[in-house]
């Protein structure tokens, strides 16, 4: 045996030419050097452990030679290049009892040379044979066969380049098909999100990795250990002496074994010191724990103790996740393996990695839908009580005071319901979900553009009072709990001159367009939000105008929506770096989460906006953000000037307006004076004095009360009187305006910040008061004199709901006025009844035939109980039920056609919607098969489902089990009675 026969031997198998097929090269030089030497027998022979193989030979007839008999076995000795020579065997010791000599083929003369591979080791050799001893070999004989054997081990080097580029192909072919496979197993198929990381998939993909690794790299065996359950290299033994690892092993029969063993605390250390120190997987004799090593035929010699094929699999945080091996034994045909194929193990190891991450990020994702689902469903339905609430209160007679706290209030719910739609939709968006997710573009809806701005702003802006002062940042008061001091003082002891101004230029066919209103207002909301945060000093200045002369579509106009502050301002390499970045703060001790501008710019350049953002900031000076997008224009009843007519007095002169109370000294109070001016002057055509001249026909004040309270002190009451206030519920304010009215004057209230649709509806009732001065004069004179006449009874006191002063004819008429408007706003002076008492509005009388037979499942007992009182009110038959299943029970137990319409939830204990859906529509199908023949008519029942759950996939489930109709909560009354009213005169449609 050579000295160096392990590395001799994995020479020899480095080339991949150990008992392969016949090749035309070899066949051809073996008949050349017969030629050449005139020999009987010609061999190119190739050395193993125990067996000498010929790849080529002529003249032998032997396939291969035992080694202990062969000749060739004594020339790979040769340190030096020249050949061994044996004139006659017979005279030779070391071969005169060789079988080879003695039995056929009857060697008698032999010359060999070396098969010298180019680091030096002798794997075979190039022979000439005959069966006739020689009396010599020149030395110009043994050079021409030393040539000869060169040109063989060149030959032998150029098999193994083509073997290796053969298996690179394979190896790339094979990678390319296991990526694809990792990425074509569904691995959303897992049910339940917290589930380990180990699965049916999971499994999969590591016996498609361990059979693809035996195929390609023609090994005996491979396995895969999954160490992601044990924690490896987390420091931590187990305390219960154990963990659990998955074992994959293609064995040599071909077959999958897969198994979960225990490792040891022992052999849990070893393992973990294995990952630690030999990161390229390169480990010692010996390590492989038990539990690796039962999985391996006891044969295995080479590769695992060599350990250049276990190959380790790190996660992206640099944890141990899983090790792959692959072996072969002494007795195959390839018991070693090589760098090319080690390399292709660490790339199989990322690829299962790859695949594992997906899995983790579906997981994820589907946590995140779940979540979504979740939480969508929580705070939808209690949204949905609180609006359907405010709904019904709204027909009720409300007094001024009563009707702007219920505005309030459905204002900032329509905006927290279209700022969770839109949160809810985008974060599904960005995390680009396969299922339980919306559409890849939102549709557009119709928006009153002027509308949408002055909520989001109104919604804004009192978020932001309430949390200043619930942090004591400021001391300026809660919103509804203002300071003793008047506003302008409070503003002076603070410093702060904050005013925060809608501007939105006049637009003669009125704002109302087809947009992403979820999107936009989440736009406003952000962009305000930052802007009332960083500002202490001047305006919030938010613009809303139509940019003329742009170049858009047919139908479509481009518009601008601006916010300027006069705050602290953006540095240039924060402007310039990571202005939009997620998470990123200027100031990190700041609070927030740096999100709100990042979402600005996705929304805004998303395919269903589809604008831009400019932003231009000076540190210290203020920052000036515009948003330009194209919208469509919708249709519009009525211009949004409404304008002039009612702005003029009976000869035809428009009402003059004087401004009290702006100081200009404060850049916010004058911005707001200017935006004030323009809505009288540009938008409504009144008459303006110049500042601090209070004799027009309407007194318009900022702030001071005190200024109403000397025109009632002097008895001054004939001039009508705006106020603008910043806190809401401030008692003294609320006193004095009430006084003042019960005195017979005129005063409203516009709480800031407030734009021109409710300074709108303020003017025309101020305008009605104003026309039916002269009459409603005449009438308190007639009232008078009638009063004096009769007997007066003496009461000790008065109830507080009823009003100190009856209405008079003319304040009622209008009040009625102004609650049948079109904008339903409620803004009379006093309440006509009670304030505790509610009355609502009754719908039409019906026929006993055309009554509404109406079935409420709902497990909600505050929505259950609002439903019931919408359906009373409208005059509709109803039943309840408190779950799915006893909505079922309810419907089977009842003749056929009891019930019209069924309203039900998607999430409910018991029996969810969509599961009663389907059971109710089965037994309508069981009844419509009972009746085939007869002539009774079977109609269907309409099923509305009214849920949280917004997603695409709740929506399709639900329609696959039979809906008719989807709403998601909150649901407006109106809405609802346009859907049923729809689908009950279209039944082809169910």
């Amino acid at each position: 045996m050579p000295p160096n026969e392990t590395a001799r031997l994995r020479a020899l198998y480095k080339h991949n030419i150990m008992f392969t097929g016949a090749d035309m090269n070899f066949e051809r030089l073996t008949h050349l050097v017969k030629l050449v030497f005139n020999c009987k027998m010609v061999m190119i022979s190739l050395i193993d452990t125990e067996v000498q193989w010929f790849k080529s030979e002529s003249g032998l007839g032997l396939p291969s030679t035992p080694r202990n008999v062969s000749f060739c076995s004594h020339t790979i000795l040769q340190r030096d290049e020249e050949p061994l020579v044996v004139l006659n065997s017979k005279q030779d010791w070391r071969f005169c009892n060789n079988p080879l000599v003695t039995d056929g083929p009857h060697i008698q003369f032999y010359a060999g040379s070396a098969l010298r591979t180019s680091e030096g080791f002798n794997i075979g050799s190039l022979c000439i044979c005959d069966d006739q001893p020689r009396t010599e070999f020149t030395p110009r004989q043994r050079h021409i066969l030393k040539e000869f054997a060169g040109v063989v081990m060149r030959e032998v080097e150029l098999w193994k380049d083509k073997i290796q580029l053969r298996i690179r192909d394979r190896i790339q072919t094979s990678m390319e098909k296991f990526t694809r496979e990792c990425l074509e197993i569904d691995l959303q198929s897992e049910q339940d999100p917290k589930t380990s990381l180990r699965s049916k998939n999971m499994d999969k993909i590591y016996d498609r990795a361990v059979k693809l690794i035996k195929r390609t790299l023609d090994v005996e065996g491979v396995v895969v250990m999954d160490v992601s359950h044990a924690d490896v290299g987390g420091g931590v033994p187990p305390a219960d002496g154990g963990v659990s690892l998955v074992m994959h092993s293609a064995k040599l029969n071909g077959d999958v074994v897969m198994a979960n063993k225990a490792l040891s605390g022992a052999e849990y250390n070893r393992l973990s010191e294995f990952f630690h120190r030999h990161p390229d997987g390169k480990i010692v004799e010996g390590f492989v724990p038990s539990a690796f090593r039962g999985l391996i035929p006891s044969n295995i010699k080479y590769a695992l103790s060599e350990f250049r094929h276990v190959v380790p699999v790190f996660d992206v945080d640099r944890r141990p996740f899983a090790l792959l091996g692959a072996y072969n034994s002494t007795h195959g045909e390839k018991p070693f393996l090589e760098g090319h194929e080690l390399s292709y193990l660490r790339a199989i190891g990322v690829i299962i990695l790859s695949a594992v991450l997906k899995r983790r990020m579906m997981l994820a994702d589907k946590a995140k839908s779940l979540f979504i689902s979740n939480i969508s469903h929580e705070l939808r339905t209690p949204l949905h009580g609180i609006l359907a609430a405010a709904e019904l209160l709204q027909d009720t007679i409300l007094d001024q005071h009563q009707a702007s706290i219920l505005q309030t209030v459905q204002a900032c719910g329509t905006s927290l319901v279209e700022t969770v739609n839109h949160v809810l939709d985008f974060t599904k968006l960005s995390g680009n979900t396969k299922s339980g997710g919306v559409e890849n573009a939102i549709e557009p809806t119709r928006v009153d553009l002027m509308q949408l701005v002055e909520e989001a702003v109104e919604g804004c802006w009192i978020g932001y009072r309430a949390r200043a002062s619930a942090l004591g940042e400021s001391d300026i008061g809660s919103v509804y709990s203002p300071p003793t001091l008047s506003p302008r003082e409070t503003k002076a002891r603070s410093g702060q001159h904050v005013e925060t101004v809608v501007d939105v230029d006049l637009r003669t066919e009125g704002w109302n367009v087809k947009c992403e209103k979820g999107g936009i207002r989440r736009v406003l909301m952000n962009l305000i939000g930052n802007s009332l945060k960083f500002t202490t000093d001047g305006s919030v200045h938010i613009v809303l105008r139509q940019l003329h002369g742009a170049s858009t579509a047919r139908g479509k106009i481009r518009i601008e929506l601006a916010v300027l502050d006069s705050g602290k301002g953006i540095s240039k390499e924060f402007l310039k770096n990571q202005l939009f970045h997620p998470f990123s703060q200027e100031n990190p001790l700041q609070t927030g989460t740096g999100l709100g501008l990042a979402i600005v710019n996705s929304i805004i350049r998303s395919k269903s906006v589809d604008g831009s953002v400019d932003v231009w900031s000076v540190e210290g000076a203020g920052t000036e953000i515009r948003v330009t997008l194209d919208v469509e224009v919708a249709s519009s009843s009525s211009s949004a000037a409404e304008a002039q007519p009612w702005a003029r007095d009976g000869d035809g002169k428009p009402f003059s307006v004087s401004f009290v109370g702006f100081n200009h000294t404060l850049k916010g109070e004058a911005l707001l004076d200017s935006v004030i001016h323009k809505y009288f002057e540009q938008w409504w055509g009144f008459n303006t004095l110049p500042d601090e001249d209070a004799g027009g026909d309407i007194l318009v004040v900022n702030e001071d009360h005190r200024v109403i309270q000397r025109l009632l002190d002097d008895k001054v009451l004939s001039q009508p009187i705006i106020v603008f206030s910043s806190f809401r519920g401030d008692s003294s304010l609320v006193n004095t305006v009430n006084a003042f009215e019960n005195a017979g004057g005129f005063c409203r209230i516009v709480y800031k910040p407030g734009g021109p649709s409710r300074l709108r509806n303020i003017l025309r009732v101020c305008v009605d008061w104003l026309m039916s001065a002269a009459k409603r004069a005449d009438e308190h004179h007639w009232s008078d004199e009638v009063a004096q006449s009769l007997p007066r009874p003496h009461f000790d006191t008065r109830s507080s709901t009823y009003p100190s002063l009856p209405p008079t004819l003319s304040t009622i008429s209008a009040a009625l006025e102004v609650i049948n408007s079109p904008d339903g706003i409620r803004t009379q002076a006093y309440p006509i009844y009670p304030a505790s008492a509610v009355q609502l509005k009754k719908s039409p009388d019906r026929r006993p035939g055309d009554i509404i037979r109406v079935l409420i499942v709902e497990d909600n007992q505050i929505l259950r109980d609002l439903l019931v009182r919408w359906a009373t009110t409208k005059g509709y038959d109803h039943r309840e039920a408190f779950d799915g299943l006893q909505g079922v029970e309810q419907f089977e137990k009842n003749p056929v056609g009891t019930f019209d319409v069924i309203l039900l939830d998607v999430s409910m204990p018991n029996l969810d919607g969509i599961s009663a859906t389907r059971q109710i529509r089965e037994i309508e199908a069981a009844r419509q098969a009972a009746t085939v023949g007869s002539s009774t008519e079977q109609n269907a029942a309409t099923i509305v489902a009214l849920t949280g759950m917004s997603s695409v996939e709740d929506r399709s489930r639900a329609f696959d089990a039979g809906v008719n109709s989807y709403l998601v909560k909150p649901v407006s009354f109106k809405q609802l009675d346009k859907t049923l009213r729809e689908l009950r005169e279209a039944p082809q449609a169910r």
